[in-house]
This record gives C-alpha cells, sequence and structure tokens, in this order.
C-alpha cells in the first residue's frame, strides 16, 4: 500500500497541475492538446477541436506585452503584439490554412519581458 501510494500521488500531481492550466473552454468541449511547454514561470499550451485552434500563455504578468510570431510552413511569418489580461494569461484562436496544402506545422513563439515560449503543432486540412 505504501508503495502504491507513493507511486500514484505523483501521478495524479502531475495532471492535477497541467490540468488546471489548460483552457476552460478547451476542457468543456473536449478539444485535443497538441502541444504543452514550461519555461520559467509560464506555460504555454496549444488545443484543437480539429479544425480550429487556441494557443495560451499562463504566468506572464497581468498586462504584459508580448510579441507574437507564428508561423505556417514557409509562409511568412505573422509578427503581431499581444498583451496578457489582468490574470496574466493571454489567448487565441488560429484556423491554420495554406491554399494547395493539406497541412502542414505551425510554430508560434510569444516572447515577453517575464517569459518566453515557443509552441509547435502539425495540423490537416478537414473534409465536410
Amino acid at each position: 500500500m505504501r508503495l502504491l501510494r507513493w507511486t500514484i500521488l505523483p501521478l495524479l500531481a502531475c495532471c492535477a497541475a497541467s490540468a488546471s492550466a489548460y483552457d476552460p473552454i478547451v476542457l468543456k468541449r473536449g478539444w485535443e492538446r497538441v502541444d504543452f511547454t514550461r519555461s520559467g514561470p509560464c506555460e504555454a499550451e496549444a488545443g484543437t477541436n480539429g479544425r480550429f485552434y487556441i494557443l495560451a500563455v499562463y504566468g506572464m504578468e497581468p498586462g504584459e506585452r508580448a510579441g507574437l510570431t507564428l508561423t505556417n510552413g514557409d509562409m511568412r511569418p505573422i509578427e503581431r503584439s499581444v498583451t496578457a489580461d489582468s490574470e496574466g494569461v493571454w489567448t487565441d484562436y488560429y484556423i491554420p490554412f495554406r491554399w494547395g496544402r493539406e497541412g502542414g506545422t505551425v510554430q508560434a513563439t510569444i516572447a515577453g519581458a517575464s517569459c518566453a515560449v515557443a509552441l509547435h503543432f502539425d495540423w490537416s486540412r478537414v473534409r465536410g
């Protein structure tokens, strides 16, 4: 029993910690997490329902501005400024599409004063 307790409790703690950060909209709708990373005080994740993707960063300073650089294969990078909310969270949706392509790889880097995180995931076109 003692061995079982020391084996299972750390696993449960790990699952609870990562699930608590996951975007509530994604959890409620059963979306799949496709990437997760942690860097210093920040965590970032990407989730999908197969068509739409959500990018999220947790642990930024409230109101912190950061730079977002997003690429999808060989396309010209999208670069813009983003701002964390009053709780230090930034989220946004992305719909990957490339004319004449069936899929690709998206890479997103979010870099601010308090942290820098990078996400990447593969996508494929959904028909129907």
